[in-house]
């Protein structure tokens, strides 16, 4: 998983610090992350992940940060979760009692200065890069595992503004609803489309 953390971090520290990004779309994935999803690693592409699921069982669940910026971001979620403001800058999703995503918004600036802890959470089992609609919004995806959990991070990017989003996913099923809410959710599509 090495070549995996390596071409992540070179291209994550390029857009992070010198706003260079990928020209085109990039994913990787290693076979133990594969195999958590129950896939055939050959055939596993994150956009495999993006047809809209059932209405009834995924919302786009609304998220206002007030204190730090107007306006609402919407993440796809299942609709059995529910999320509210912990913080003026920390939201989190539940199910019942348990968190399954963590929200940040931050600037860039600030957020830069956290990723070497990031790259030693955990390995880099997979990871994706989108430029959704360059120069003003992008995203990122980087999957985690760490002691048989994994994490799904999201950094979407606008400007000078970062939205990090921490989804726990113990099992597979929950595994895949997180790659499902990374890959649709589009929290800045409001200021995009206002722009």
């Amino acid at each position: 998983m090495n070549d995996i953390r390596d071409k992540f971090k070179e291209n994550l520290d390029k857009w992070a610090f010198q706003n260079i990004a990928p020209l085109d779309t990039m994913e990787e994935s290693s076979p133990i992350f594969c195999e958590k999803l129950g896939i055939e690693p050959r055939s596993f592409t994150f956009k495999g992940y993006a047809n809209p699921g059932d209405e009834n069982e995924w919302s786009q669940i609304p998220f206002e940060f007030a204190e730090v910026l107007e306006g609402t971001m919407y993440m796809y979620l299942p609709s059995r979760w529910s999320g509210g403001l912990k913080q003026r800058d920390i939201a989190q999703v539940s199910e019942g009692q348990r968190v399954r995503q963590t929200l940040m918004i931050t600037s860039k600036d600030e957020w830069k200065d956290t990723l070497e802890d990031f790259y030693d959470i955990g390995d880099i089992a997979a990871f994706a890069y989108y430029p959704i609609q360059v120069p003003y919004y992008d995203q990122w995806i980087a999957c985690i595992d760490k002691q048989q959990k994994m994490w799904v991070y999201t950094f979407y990017g606008a400007g000078e503004w970062i939205l990090v989003t921490k989804g726990d996913a113990g099992g597979r099923n929950t595994l895949e609803l997180q790659v499902t809410s990374s890959v649709h959710s589009s929290p800045w599509y409001s200021w995009i489309a206002a722009g």
